[in-house]
């Protein structure tokens, strides 16, 4: 079984957001998300794949196989960076950040038929 939990917590966390947040974001109940943190049920693969765009992360390292992948190294200080300077994100509501997170895991597809349908609202004003 996958020891994936705290990993997962500690991403979440650091991205300040809810177990209910990322729930949202992936389509499932907030319970469901809490057993993948608790190791309790395994995500599957899609979902892993999922989370890994979310936090702009590879999937070996929400799987903890690459704590020293030297692109980890690089996100890091380029995190260390962007600490020192808000994140343009930080300053979107919690509902405009999680429609942007949901957005990322789309397929290119769907991503056509989001834009698309945000213009015809946008006409339709």
């Amino acid at each position: 079984m996958l020891k994936i939990g705290a990993n997962l917590k500690r991403i979440r966390q650091e991205h300040k957001l809810t177990q209910r947040d990322i729930g949202t974001v992936l389509g499932i109940d907030r319970s469901a998300y809490t057993f993948y943190e608790t190791n309790n049920t395994n995500p599957s693969l899609e979902t892993i794949a999922k989370l890994a765009d979310i936090y702009d992360v590879t999937v070996g390292y929400l799987l903890g196989v690459e704590e020293n992948h030297p692109e980890l190294k690089k996100r890091s200080e380029e995190l260390a960076v962007a600490e020192s300077n808000p994140s343009p994100l930080a300053y979107l509501k919690k509902d405009e950040q999680l429609l942007l997170m949901s957005y990322r895991i789309l397929s290119d597809e769907q991503k056509e038929k989001a834009i698309e349908l945000i213009r015809t609202g946008l006409v339709e004003k």
